[in-house]
């Protein structure tokens, strides 16, 4: 909590573009929070306010606050003031916990008021951490983006966001002679071109598009981390996966597609399948993914000896922007957040994506002997703790999101299995007999094709909340483009 506490200076300091630093109230109402976290409940001699008038006029000023954010660093610092008060002093008395609900609720309207306004989901999709599964979700919800298809996966091909996976040296050096390079051994050759966010919102709209995904960096870093940002005009959403499972997700999938394009001769490839050879030819995928992402290309480009506490740190204040987070092992929170923070009405009741035995079978055969692996875990340590402050945030998240729903502020929400006959024999889900019907992946980059089947009861799918205003007009004016 600490570490949250000091998160407002520590952005003001260390990231040059974090829009609600610049906001005067912000840091009123952090100074107030922070105080929440070190004043006791009873007042003495009455030199203090009492916990319940202390929070109505923290409520009273988060009602105040500009709508264009939906203002996640500061909802964060005043649940972990909050937390830290309650660890510190007990429970709330009755007339306390009201005072917190209402604060709740307040910064659950802010949130979807500034949701609305952004009128675009950013999904920033770290490869292997259930990108695939997020964007069919978007599909089935009736968002709308240049492609659903799983070669293209939300991606907007103008904007240059693919992965960069295989070293692009390494994969040539040991191709056969003939072979062509594939799209996925390009790592250190293949530069993102520039594009503001201005410009990215701009396409956006003007193509009516509510989605779109970017699979390699956050923006603006090409030079130096302080630069880094996320878009502060999209609603910014992100998916964490455990970075070890994430980690092994990612090598069968690069094994699998060697084996797939290459067949006999992706053997060329492969003269080892330990940790140093996978090092080589993952230099990013295997030296602790998440922080080189969250960080611009200038860090996603580091040699392993290279990245450092300094850089962890960094990365946590990246990721404390973001507007929603979802952990990809925590399904009961995400549907949570689904519906009240992202504001969608449908999803799979599990992971469906990308799930293939087939795959599954063929990507195995190239995972390292136990050493490696274990070699290979201990260089993502950098991950692992900046996993779990993600998880310390989409639980602080999810407190204020279950209030509001417990206050009846939702819409509803359908997790569906697969339907009677899809691709694995299962039982439908909820939602009065509806499911889903899918034709899994036989290949990498097969396309799945899901869909809704039998639910009589699901009659109106929208994007969620940042289809709240939309319009026949190009670029409506109350839409925030930054």
């Amino acid at each position: 909590m600490g570490f949250l506490l000091a998160a407002p200076l520590q952005l003001n300091a260390s990231l040059n573009r974090v829009p609600e630093v610049e906001v005067e109230a912000f840091w009123d109402i952090v100074v107030s929070a922070r105080a929440l976290a070190e004043e006791d409940e009873r007042p003495v001699a009455g030199a203090r306010v009492d916990l319940v008038t202390a929070v109505d006029a923290l409520t009273a000023k988060v009602a105040a606050l500009p709508t264009h954010l939906c203002w996640p660093v500061l909802r964060r610092v005043i649940l972990a003031a909050l937390v830290q008060r309650r660890l510190s002093y007990g429970a709330f008395s009755p007339a306390a916990s009201a005072a917190v609900g209402r604060l709740a609720v307040q910064l659950f309207r802010l949130h979807r008021t500034g949701a609305g306004r952004k009128g675009v989901i950013d999904f920033f999709h770290v490869s292997k951490a259930g990108g695939t599964s997020f964007c069919q979700m978007a599909k089935l919800n009736g968002c709308r983006t240049e492609s659903f298809g799983a070669r293209r996966n939300c991606l907007i091909r103008d904007f240059d966001d693919v992965p960069r996976w295989v070293n692009h040296s390494l994969h040539t050096s040991l191709a056969p002679t003939g072979l062509r390079t594939p799209w996925f051994a390009n790592w250190g050759t293949k530069l993102r071109r520039e594009m503001s966010c201005n410009l990215r919102k701009h396409f956006m709209l003007r193509r009516r598009y509510n989605i779109a995904a970017n699979e390699f960096t956050l923006y603006g870093a090409q030079a130096t981390p302080r630069n880094v940002h996320t878009c502060p005009g999209n609603l910014n959403v992100l998916q964490l996966r455990h970075p070890y499972t994430r980690l092994r997700s990612h090598i069968m999938w690069v094994w699998a597609l060697y084996d797939h394009h290459f067949k006999e001769q992706a053997a060329a490839f492969f003269p080892s399948r330990g940790a140093a050879h996978w090092g080589e030819l993952l230099p990013a995928a295997t030296n602790n993914y998440y922080i080189r992402s969250l960080l611009g290309e200038q860090v996603y480009y580091l040699s392993a000896a290279e990245l450092n506490g300094t850089h962890l740190a960094a990365a946590r204040l990246a990721l404390l922007q973001f507007d929603v987070l979802l952990l990809l092992e925590e399904p009961a929170m995400n549907e949570l957040l689904f519906e009240m923070a992202v504001g969608w009405s449908l999803g799979f009741g599990e992971v469906h994506a990308r799930t293939s035995s087939q795959l599954h079978e063929v990507g195995a055969r190239g995972l390292p002997a136990a050493d490696d692996w274990a070699a290979l875990l201990q260089s993502n340590q950098l991950d692992m703790q900046l996993y779990r402050f993600g998880a310390l945030l989409a639980l602080l998240d999810s407190v204020v999101f279950d209030i509001a729903r417990e206050a009846g502020l939702g819409a509803g929400y359908t997790a569906l299995g697969r339907a009677a006959g899809g691709a694995d024999g299962a039982g439908s889900g909820g939602g009065g007999g509806g499911g889903l019907k899918a034709s899994d992946q036989a290949h990498p980059g097969d396309d799945e094709n899901w869909e809704v089947v039998g639910g009589a009861n699901i009659t109106q799918r929208s994007c969620g909340f940042v289809s709240e205003y939309e319009t026949e007009r190009v670029v409506p004016a109350h839409i925030v483009i930054r």
